[in-house]
Protein backbone atom coordinates (compact mmCIF):
# COMPACT_ATOMS: atom_id res chain seq x y z
CA UNK A 1 0.00 0.00 0.00
CA UNK A 2 1.62 3.31 -1.09
CA UNK A 3 1.29 6.18 1.57
CA UNK A 4 -1.59 8.44 0.35
CA UNK A 5 -1.25 11.34 2.97
CA UNK A 6 1.26 12.40 6.03
CA UNK A 7 -0.55 13.33 9.31
CA UNK A 8 -0.45 17.17 10.28
CA UNK A 9 -0.82 18.28 13.86
CA UNK A 10 -3.88 20.96 14.14
CA UNK A 11 -2.26 23.68 16.37
CA UNK A 12 -5.51 25.85 16.45
CA UNK A 13 -5.50 26.87 19.99
CA UNK A 14 -8.14 24.71 21.84
CA UNK A 15 -8.81 23.78 25.62
CA UNK A 16 -6.79 20.02 24.74
CA UNK A 17 -4.16 22.52 25.02
CA UNK A 18 -3.97 21.69 28.76
CA UNK A 19 -0.59 20.60 30.15
CA UNK A 20 -2.03 19.73 33.28
CA UNK A 21 -4.42 17.08 31.72
CA UNK A 22 -2.43 14.94 29.75
CA UNK A 23 -5.57 12.64 27.96
CA UNK A 24 -7.14 16.19 26.22
CA UNK A 25 -4.56 16.41 23.68
CA UNK A 26 -6.28 12.96 22.13
CA UNK A 27 -9.22 14.67 21.36
CA UNK A 28 -7.96 16.96 18.38
CA UNK A 29 -8.97 16.51 15.13
CA UNK A 30 -7.78 13.81 13.13
CA UNK A 31 -6.30 13.64 9.78
CA UNK A 32 -8.70 12.72 7.21
CA UNK A 33 -7.72 9.93 4.30
CA UNK A 34 -4.49 8.61 5.34
CA UNK A 35 -3.45 5.34 3.80
CA UNK A 36 -0.06 3.58 4.38
CA UNK A 37 1.35 -0.06 5.79
CA UNK A 38 3.50 -0.42 8.77
CA UNK A 39 6.14 -3.44 7.76
CA UNK A 40 6.84 -6.12 9.83
CA UNK A 41 10.27 -4.53 11.29
CA UNK A 42 8.54 -1.28 11.96
CA UNK A 43 6.26 -3.52 14.03
CA UNK A 44 7.48 -4.22 17.95
CA UNK A 45 7.19 -7.68 18.49
CA UNK A 46 5.84 -10.27 16.16
CA UNK A 47 2.44 -10.04 14.68
CA UNK A 48 0.88 -14.12 15.39
CA UNK A 49 0.78 -16.15 12.31
CA UNK A 50 -2.83 -16.97 12.58
CA UNK A 51 -4.11 -13.41 13.29
CA UNK A 52 -5.82 -12.32 9.61
CA UNK A 53 -8.43 -10.25 10.09
CA UNK A 54 -9.51 -5.88 9.94
CA UNK A 55 -9.67 -4.40 13.13
CA UNK A 56 -12.33 -1.19 12.73
CA UNK A 57 -12.79 0.94 15.04
CA UNK A 58 -15.27 4.75 14.88
CA UNK A 59 -15.21 7.70 17.30
CA UNK A 60 -15.94 11.24 17.26
CA UNK A 61 -12.28 12.25 15.58
CA UNK A 62 -12.89 16.27 15.03
CA UNK A 63 -14.15 17.71 18.16
CA UNK A 64 -14.13 21.57 16.98
CA UNK A 65 -14.41 23.87 14.07
CA UNK A 66 -11.96 26.78 13.75
CA UNK A 67 -10.80 26.22 17.17
CA UNK A 68 -14.39 26.33 19.08
CA UNK A 69 -14.95 22.90 20.75
CA UNK A 70 -18.49 21.10 20.14
CA UNK A 71 -21.13 21.31 23.00
CA UNK A 72 -20.57 17.37 23.80
CA UNK A 73 -18.02 14.82 23.17
CA UNK A 74 -20.86 13.06 21.14
CA UNK A 75 -20.90 15.92 18.57
CA UNK A 76 -17.85 14.80 17.23
CA UNK A 77 -17.84 14.08 13.67
CA UNK A 78 -17.17 10.10 13.05
CA UNK A 79 -14.05 8.87 11.60
CA UNK A 80 -13.27 5.00 10.66
CA UNK A 81 -9.97 3.37 10.98
CA UNK A 82 -8.87 0.06 9.42
CA UNK A 83 -6.11 -1.85 10.49
CA UNK A 84 -5.71 -5.18 8.44
CA UNK A 85 -3.43 -7.68 9.56
CA UNK A 86 -2.29 -10.00 7.22
CA UNK A 87 1.29 -11.82 6.45
CA UNK A 88 3.17 -10.35 9.42
CA UNK A 89 2.27 -6.76 8.53
CA UNK A 90 -0.81 -3.92 9.03
CA UNK A 91 -2.02 -1.88 6.32
CA UNK A 92 -3.62 1.24 7.97
CA UNK A 93 -6.64 3.54 6.73
CA UNK A 94 -8.78 6.22 7.96
CA UNK A 95 -11.21 8.42 6.71
CA UNK A 96 -13.99 10.71 7.94
CA UNK A 97 -17.80 9.88 7.04
CA UNK A 98 -18.85 12.32 4.54
CA UNK A 99 -22.43 12.75 5.95
CA UNK A 100 -24.14 15.88 5.23
CA UNK A 101 -22.25 17.80 8.82
CA UNK A 102 -19.12 16.86 8.07
CA UNK A 103 -19.59 17.86 4.78
CA UNK A 104 -21.44 21.12 5.13
CA UNK A 105 -19.64 22.27 7.97
CA UNK A 106 -16.41 22.05 6.40
CA UNK A 107 -17.07 24.07 3.48
CA UNK A 108 -18.28 26.95 6.37
CA UNK A 109 -15.99 25.91 8.99
CA UNK A 110 -18.49 26.67 10.97
CA UNK A 111 -21.51 25.10 12.67
CA UNK A 112 -24.92 24.57 10.55
CA UNK A 113 -26.58 21.48 12.19
CA UNK A 114 -27.69 20.93 15.49
CA UNK A 115 -26.33 18.13 17.55
CA UNK A 116 -26.60 16.66 20.72
CA UNK A 117 -24.50 19.30 22.74
CA UNK A 118 -24.98 22.41 20.79
CA UNK A 119 -27.80 23.81 18.30
CA UNK A 120 -27.60 25.66 15.24
CA UNK A 121 -27.33 29.51 14.65
CA UNK A 122 -30.88 30.69 13.70
CA UNK A 123 -32.86 30.23 16.53
CA UNK A 124 -36.20 27.35 16.31
CA UNK A 125 -36.66 27.45 12.84
CA UNK A 126 -33.25 26.29 12.27
CA UNK A 127 -33.42 23.29 15.26
CA UNK A 128 -36.64 22.10 14.11
CA UNK A 129 -34.92 18.58 13.74
CA UNK A 130 -33.96 15.76 15.16
CA UNK A 131 -29.43 15.68 15.92
CA UNK A 132 -27.80 15.84 12.44
CA UNK A 133 -26.04 11.88 11.99
CA UNK A 134 -22.69 12.51 13.02
CA UNK A 135 -21.99 8.45 12.36
CA UNK A 136 -19.15 8.26 15.16
CA UNK A 137 -20.62 5.96 17.65
CA UNK A 138 -19.81 2.29 16.25
CA UNK A 139 -19.61 0.26 13.08
CA UNK A 140 -19.97 -3.23 11.99
CA UNK A 141 -19.48 -5.06 9.09
CA UNK A 142 -22.19 -7.80 8.04
CA UNK A 143 -23.68 -8.83 5.04
CA UNK A 144 -20.84 -7.29 2.87
CA UNK A 145 -21.40 -4.00 4.22
CA UNK A 146 -19.22 -1.83 6.72
CA UNK A 147 -21.80 0.82 8.53
CA UNK A 148 -21.10 3.14 10.62
CA UNK A 149 -23.54 3.31 13.89
CA UNK A 150 -25.07 6.49 15.11
CA UNK A 151 -28.59 5.96 17.45
CA UNK A 152 -29.90 8.96 16.00
CA UNK A 153 -30.12 8.40 13.23
CA UNK A 154 -30.24 5.58 9.76
CA UNK A 155 -26.33 3.91 9.40
CA UNK A 156 -24.17 5.00 6.88
CA UNK A 157 -22.23 2.72 4.62
CA UNK A 158 -18.41 2.77 3.49
CA UNK A 159 -16.54 0.45 1.20
CA UNK A 160 -14.38 -1.85 3.01
CA UNK A 161 -11.18 -1.49 0.97
CA UNK A 162 -11.54 2.03 0.38
CA UNK A 163 -13.09 3.58 3.09
CA UNK A 164 -15.10 6.29 0.73
CA UNK A 165 -18.46 6.92 2.13
CA UNK A 166 -21.60 5.04 -0.13
CA UNK A 167 -24.29 6.27 1.59
CA UNK A 168 -26.84 6.10 4.52
CA UNK A 169 -28.08 2.65 4.19
CA UNK A 170 -32.02 2.02 4.78
CA UNK A 171 -32.18 -1.81 3.69
CA UNK A 172 -34.04 -1.72 0.72
CA UNK A 173 -36.33 0.77 2.33
CA UNK A 174 -37.25 -1.05 5.07
CA UNK A 175 -35.95 1.98 7.12
CA UNK A 176 -37.43 5.22 7.04
CA UNK A 177 -35.63 8.82 6.75
CA UNK A 178 -37.02 9.47 10.60
CA UNK A 179 -36.13 6.22 11.91
CA UNK A 180 -32.92 5.23 14.24
CA UNK A 181 -31.32 2.34 14.22
CA UNK A 182 -28.99 2.08 17.82
CA UNK A 183 -25.11 1.88 18.18
CA UNK A 184 -25.18 -1.72 19.67
CA UNK A 185 -26.99 -4.30 17.46
CA UNK A 186 -26.06 -7.87 18.18
CA UNK A 187 -25.26 -11.03 15.94
CA UNK A 188 -26.49 -14.11 17.00
CA UNK A 189 -23.47 -16.70 16.13
CA UNK A 190 -25.61 -19.65 16.27
CA UNK A 191 -28.02 -18.33 13.10
CA UNK A 192 -25.84 -15.47 11.76
CA UNK A 193 -28.82 -13.46 11.91
CA UNK A 194 -27.81 -9.74 13.31
CA UNK A 195 -30.46 -8.00 15.67
CA UNK A 196 -30.68 -3.94 16.20
CA UNK A 197 -33.24 -1.78 17.76
CA UNK A 198 -34.56 2.23 17.71
CA UNK A 199 -36.07 4.15 20.16
CA UNK A 200 -39.27 5.54 18.49
CA UNK A 201 -40.55 8.97 19.64
CA UNK A 202 -44.08 10.37 19.57
CA UNK A 203 -47.22 10.56 21.78
CA UNK A 204 -46.62 6.32 21.62
CA UNK A 205 -42.95 5.18 22.39
CA UNK A 206 -42.18 2.29 21.46
CA UNK A 207 -38.70 0.45 20.23
CA UNK A 208 -38.26 -0.83 17.07
CA UNK A 209 -36.96 -4.15 16.17
CA UNK A 210 -34.97 -4.99 13.65
CA UNK A 211 -33.34 -8.66 12.42
CA UNK A 212 -31.20 -8.62 9.01
CA UNK A 213 -30.50 -12.32 7.34
CA UNK A 214 -26.26 -13.03 7.31
CA UNK A 215 -26.69 -11.81 3.51
CA UNK A 216 -27.81 -8.32 4.70
CA UNK A 217 -31.58 -8.38 4.55
CA UNK A 218 -33.57 -6.84 6.53
CA UNK A 219 -36.29 -10.07 6.74
CA UNK A 220 -38.39 -8.65 9.76
CA UNK A 221 -39.30 -5.41 11.37
CA UNK A 222 -41.63 -4.64 14.23
CA UNK A 223 -42.10 -2.85 17.37
CA UNK A 224 -42.64 -3.15 20.96
CA UNK A 225 -45.07 -0.46 22.83
CA UNK A 226 -43.27 1.11 26.04
CA UNK A 227 -44.65 2.77 28.98
CA UNK A 228 -43.09 6.16 28.66
CA UNK A 229 -40.58 7.76 26.42
CA UNK A 230 -37.34 6.75 27.82
CA UNK A 231 -33.66 6.22 27.36
CA UNK A 232 -32.13 2.75 26.25
CA UNK A 233 -28.48 3.02 24.36
CA UNK A 234 -27.68 -0.65 24.48
CA UNK A 235 -29.06 -3.91 24.34
CA UNK A 236 -28.67 -7.60 24.89
CA UNK A 237 -29.61 -10.77 23.65
CA UNK A 238 -29.85 -14.57 24.81
CA UNK A 239 -30.59 -17.38 22.95
CA UNK A 240 -34.33 -16.49 22.33
CA UNK A 241 -34.75 -13.35 23.88
CA UNK A 242 -33.59 -9.37 23.47
CA UNK A 243 -33.39 -7.84 26.69
CA UNK A 244 -34.11 -4.10 27.42
CA UNK A 245 -33.44 -2.30 30.37
CA UNK A 246 -34.92 0.82 29.68
CA UNK A 247 -33.61 3.77 31.89
CA UNK A 248 -36.05 6.74 32.64
CA UNK A 249 -34.23 9.38 31.50
CA UNK A 250 -36.26 12.07 29.93
CA UNK A 251 -36.26 16.01 29.38
CA UNK A 252 -36.59 18.74 31.71
CA UNK A 253 -38.10 20.67 29.43
CA UNK A 254 -39.24 19.53 25.97
CA UNK A 255 -40.63 23.01 25.01
CA UNK A 256 -37.06 24.36 25.58
CA UNK A 257 -35.99 22.03 23.25
CA UNK A 258 -38.42 22.38 21.01
CA UNK A 259 -37.95 26.39 20.54
CA UNK A 260 -34.10 25.92 20.53
CA UNK A 261 -33.56 27.53 24.13
CA UNK A 262 -31.70 25.51 25.64
CA UNK A 263 -29.68 22.16 24.03
CA UNK A 264 -30.68 18.47 24.00
CA UNK A 265 -27.54 17.47 27.10
CA UNK A 266 -28.40 20.21 29.39
CA UNK A 267 -32.47 19.07 29.56
CA UNK A 268 -31.40 15.39 29.98
CA UNK A 269 -32.00 14.23 33.52
CA UNK A 270 -32.06 11.36 35.30
CA UNK A 271 -35.89 10.55 36.76
CA UNK A 272 -35.43 7.43 39.42
CA UNK A 273 -38.95 8.28 40.75
CA UNK A 274 -40.55 7.39 37.50
CA UNK A 275 -39.34 3.50 37.98
CA UNK A 276 -37.16 1.24 35.43
CA UNK A 277 -38.47 -1.39 33.38
CA UNK A 278 -37.01 -4.23 31.54
CA UNK A 279 -38.85 -5.74 28.56
CA UNK A 280 -37.99 -9.09 27.14
CA UNK A 281 -38.75 -9.64 23.46
CA UNK A 282 -39.04 -13.03 21.34
CA UNK A 283 -36.04 -13.33 19.08
CA UNK A 284 -38.65 -15.20 16.54
CA UNK A 285 -41.62 -12.93 16.36
CA UNK A 286 -40.72 -9.90 18.43
CA UNK A 287 -43.95 -10.44 20.54
CA UNK A 288 -42.93 -8.99 23.95
CA UNK A 289 -42.72 -11.91 26.12
CA UNK A 290 -42.37 -10.51 30.21
CA UNK A 291 -41.71 -7.27 31.63
CA UNK A 292 -39.53 -6.76 35.13
CA UNK A 293 -39.28 -4.08 36.84
CA UNK A 294 -35.84 -2.91 38.50
CA UNK A 295 -34.71 -0.42 41.06
CA UNK A 296 -33.31 2.37 38.51
CA UNK A 297 -30.11 3.03 38.05
CA UNK A 298 -27.90 4.40 34.96
CA UNK A 299 -25.58 2.15 32.72
CA UNK A 300 -24.42 2.59 28.97
CA UNK A 301 -23.34 -0.40 28.11
CA UNK A 302 -24.55 -3.87 28.80
CA UNK A 303 -22.15 -7.78 28.48
CA UNK A 304 -23.35 -10.82 27.67
CA UNK A 305 -26.60 -12.26 28.40
CA UNK A 306 -27.93 -15.60 28.72
CA UNK A 307 -30.75 -18.32 29.95
CA UNK A 308 -30.51 -20.98 32.24
CA UNK A 309 -33.60 -22.85 33.70
CA UNK A 310 -36.51 -20.23 34.11
CA UNK A 311 -33.75 -17.39 34.76
CA UNK A 312 -32.43 -14.93 32.25
CA UNK A 313 -29.17 -13.34 33.35
CA UNK A 314 -27.06 -10.20 31.89
CA UNK A 315 -24.03 -8.24 32.52
CA UNK A 316 -24.04 -4.43 32.65
CA UNK A 317 -21.99 -1.87 33.79
CA UNK A 318 -24.01 0.37 36.54
CA UNK A 319 -22.58 3.99 36.98
CA UNK A 320 -23.42 6.28 39.66
CA UNK A 321 -26.41 8.36 39.56
CA UNK A 322 -24.24 11.12 39.13
CA UNK A 323 -21.58 9.75 36.86
CA UNK A 324 -24.33 8.52 34.57
CA UNK A 325 -25.52 12.21 34.74
CA UNK A 326 -23.34 14.52 34.40
CA UNK A 327 -20.24 12.16 33.36
CA UNK A 328 -22.58 10.72 30.30
CA UNK A 329 -25.28 12.53 29.44
CA UNK A 330 -24.16 15.69 30.19
CA UNK A 331 -20.60 15.54 29.80
CA UNK A 332 -19.56 18.68 28.63
CA UNK A 333 -16.52 19.08 30.59
CA UNK A 334 -14.99 15.62 29.05
CA UNK A 335 -12.79 18.17 27.24
CA UNK A 336 -11.20 20.28 30.38
CA UNK A 337 -11.64 17.98 32.95
CA UNK A 338 -10.58 14.35 34.35
CA UNK A 339 -13.53 11.67 33.57
CA UNK A 340 -14.74 10.45 36.11
CA UNK A 341 -16.25 7.00 36.14
CA UNK A 342 -17.76 4.47 38.92
CA UNK A 343 -18.54 1.80 36.43
CA UNK A 344 -19.10 -1.40 37.65
CA UNK A 345 -19.70 -4.64 36.65
CA UNK A 346 -23.32 -5.58 38.11
CA UNK A 347 -25.51 -9.10 37.28
CA UNK A 348 -29.19 -9.29 36.95
CA UNK A 349 -31.08 -12.29 37.05
CA UNK A 350 -34.90 -12.54 36.06
CA UNK A 351 -36.81 -15.02 36.96
CA UNK A 352 -39.42 -15.75 33.72
CA UNK A 353 -41.81 -18.31 35.90
CA UNK A 354 -42.42 -15.48 39.01
CA UNK A 355 -41.43 -12.19 37.96
CA UNK A 356 -38.32 -11.71 40.53
CA UNK A 357 -35.50 -10.29 39.97
CA UNK A 358 -32.33 -10.32 41.85
CA UNK A 359 -28.95 -7.54 41.69
CA UNK A 360 -25.52 -8.93 42.54
CA UNK A 361 -22.36 -6.74 41.89
CA UNK A 362 -19.26 -8.41 40.44
CA UNK A 363 -15.88 -8.52 40.90
CA UNK A 364 -14.05 -5.95 39.70
CA UNK A 365 -10.47 -4.55 39.54
CA UNK A 366 -11.10 -1.02 38.61
CA UNK A 367 -13.97 1.17 37.68
CA UNK A 368 -14.64 -0.13 34.31
CA UNK A 369 -16.16 0.68 30.97
CA UNK A 370 -16.95 -0.34 27.07
CA UNK A 371 -17.46 -4.41 28.15
CA UNK A 372 -16.56 -7.09 25.73
CA UNK A 373 -16.66 -11.31 25.67
CA UNK A 374 -15.69 -13.53 23.11
CA UNK A 375 -18.48 -12.85 20.84
CA UNK A 376 -18.50 -16.88 19.75
CA UNK A 377 -20.53 -16.88 23.11
CA UNK A 378 -22.78 -14.55 22.71
CA UNK A 379 -26.04 -15.53 24.49
CA UNK A 380 -24.67 -18.42 25.86
CA UNK A 381 -22.61 -18.19 29.73
CA UNK A 382 -19.02 -16.34 29.14
CA UNK A 383 -16.74 -16.90 31.71
CA UNK A 384 -14.99 -13.50 31.37
CA UNK A 385 -15.52 -9.91 30.67
CA UNK A 386 -13.09 -7.81 28.78
CA UNK A 387 -13.40 -3.85 29.81
CA UNK A 388 -11.51 -0.49 29.40
CA UNK A 389 -11.01 1.40 32.58
CA UNK A 390 -9.26 3.92 34.71
CA UNK A 391 -6.95 2.94 37.71
CA UNK A 392 -4.19 4.33 39.53
CA UNK A 393 -1.40 5.54 37.82
CA UNK A 394 0.56 9.29 37.02
CA UNK A 395 -2.10 10.22 34.91
CA UNK A 396 -5.54 8.50 36.10
CA UNK A 397 -8.15 11.26 34.47
CA UNK A 398 -9.13 9.12 31.51
CA UNK A 399 -9.24 4.93 30.32
CA UNK A 400 -5.63 4.34 31.16
CA UNK A 401 -6.19 0.71 31.90
CA UNK A 402 -7.11 -2.50 30.57
CA UNK A 403 -8.96 -5.34 32.71
CA UNK A 404 -10.53 -9.14 32.37
CA UNK A 405 -12.90 -9.84 35.05
CA UNK A 406 -12.99 -14.06 35.58
CA UNK A 407 -16.51 -14.81 36.83
CA UNK A 408 -15.53 -18.63 37.44
CA UNK A 409 -12.83 -17.79 40.11
CA UNK A 410 -13.47 -13.96 40.88
CA UNK A 411 -10.09 -13.26 39.63
CA UNK A 412 -9.34 -10.09 37.83
CA UNK A 413 -6.34 -8.95 36.05
CA UNK A 414 -5.63 -5.18 35.08
CA UNK A 415 -2.91 -4.33 32.26
CA UNK A 416 -2.01 -0.64 33.44
CA UNK A 417 -1.08 1.30 29.41
CA UNK A 418 1.14 3.51 31.66
CA UNK A 419 1.43 7.29 32.82
CA UNK A 420 -0.06 9.43 29.90
CA UNK A 421 -1.01 6.47 27.62
CA UNK A 422 -5.43 5.96 26.76
CA UNK A 423 -7.34 3.50 25.88
CA UNK A 424 -10.96 2.55 24.90
CA UNK A 425 -13.05 -0.75 24.01
CA UNK A 426 -10.66 -3.84 23.63
CA UNK A 427 -12.00 -6.56 21.50
CA UNK A 428 -11.07 -10.41 21.80
CA UNK A 429 -10.06 -12.53 18.61
CA UNK A 430 -10.05 -16.36 19.20
CA UNK A 431 -6.47 -17.83 18.18
CA UNK A 432 -8.47 -20.38 16.55
CA UNK A 433 -12.35 -20.71 16.07
CA UNK A 434 -12.27 -23.81 17.82
CA UNK A 435 -9.78 -22.08 20.32
CA UNK A 436 -10.87 -21.74 24.52
CA UNK A 437 -12.62 -18.63 25.59
CA UNK A 438 -9.20 -17.63 26.44
CA UNK A 439 -6.92 -18.22 24.05
CA UNK A 440 -6.43 -15.70 21.62
CA UNK A 441 -5.55 -12.04 21.39
CA UNK A 442 -6.77 -8.38 23.33
CA UNK A 443 -6.97 -5.76 20.10
CA UNK A 444 -7.32 -2.20 20.83
CA UNK A 445 -5.94 1.26 20.32
CA UNK A 446 -4.11 3.71 22.62
CA UNK A 447 -2.74 6.95 22.93
CA UNK A 448 0.54 7.82 24.08
CA UNK A 449 0.05 11.75 25.22
CA UNK A 450 3.65 12.05 24.87
CA UNK A 451 3.89 11.60 21.17
CA UNK A 452 0.85 12.57 20.47
CA UNK A 453 0.79 9.29 18.20
CA UNK A 454 -1.30 6.36 18.72
CA UNK A 455 -0.75 2.40 18.37
CA UNK A 456 -2.29 -0.70 17.70
CA UNK A 457 -2.26 -2.71 20.86
CA UNK A 458 -1.98 -7.03 20.48
CA UNK A 459 -2.33 -8.50 23.67
CA UNK A 460 -1.95 -11.86 25.36
CA UNK A 461 -5.88 -12.46 26.62
CA UNK A 462 -4.93 -15.07 29.22
CA UNK A 463 -1.91 -13.41 30.56
CA UNK A 464 -3.30 -9.46 30.23
CA UNK A 465 0.29 -8.43 30.64
CA UNK A 466 2.28 -10.27 27.50
CA UNK A 467 2.53 -7.45 24.55
CA UNK A 468 2.47 -9.96 21.85
CA UNK A 469 2.62 -7.13 19.15
CA UNK A 470 2.71 -3.39 18.94
CA UNK A 471 1.45 -1.71 15.72
CA UNK A 472 2.98 1.92 15.62
CA UNK A 473 1.24 4.51 13.45
CA UNK A 474 2.45 8.18 12.16
CA UNK A 475 -0.73 9.67 13.13
CA UNK A 476 -3.41 9.56 16.73
CA UNK A 477 -6.47 8.36 16.91
CA UNK A 478 -8.57 10.67 18.67
CA UNK A 479 -10.46 9.28 21.75
CA UNK A 480 -13.08 7.33 20.08
CA UNK A 481 -16.11 4.67 21.48
CA UNK A 482 -16.35 1.28 19.58
CA UNK A 483 -14.22 -1.33 17.26
CA UNK A 484 -15.53 -4.12 15.81
CA UNK A 485 -13.37 -6.77 13.83
CA UNK A 486 -13.92 -8.84 11.04
CA UNK A 487 -11.69 -12.44 9.68
CA UNK A 488 -10.05 -12.49 6.59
Amino acid sequence: MSDTGSATRNTTSTPWDDPNLAHVSGFRTATDNLAYEISAEEIRGKIPENLHGIFLRNGPARNELAGKPFGHWFDGDGCVHTFRIENGKVDYRCSFVKTPKYVDETAAQAVKYRSYGHNAPGGFLKNLHMPANAANTSIVYHGGKLLTLFEGGLPWQLDLDTLDTIGPENFDGALKSLDTFSAHGKLHPRTGNYFNFGMGMGIRPKINLYKISPEGRMTNRSAVAIERMAFCHDNAMTENYLVFMVMPVNFTSPLKVLLARDTIDRNMVFQPEEGMKVYVVSLNDFSLVRTFEVEPFMFAHSSNCWERDNELFIDVIAMSDKDGEEGTLCARNIFTQPRPSTGQLTRYRFDMKTGASKKEVLPSGIPSEFPQWDLRKTGSESRYTYTAGICENETPGFYNALQRVDYRTGETKVYDCGPGRYTSEPIFVPRHPDSDEADGYILCVIYDAATELSELMILDAASMADEIAVVPLKNHIPHGFHCGYTPL
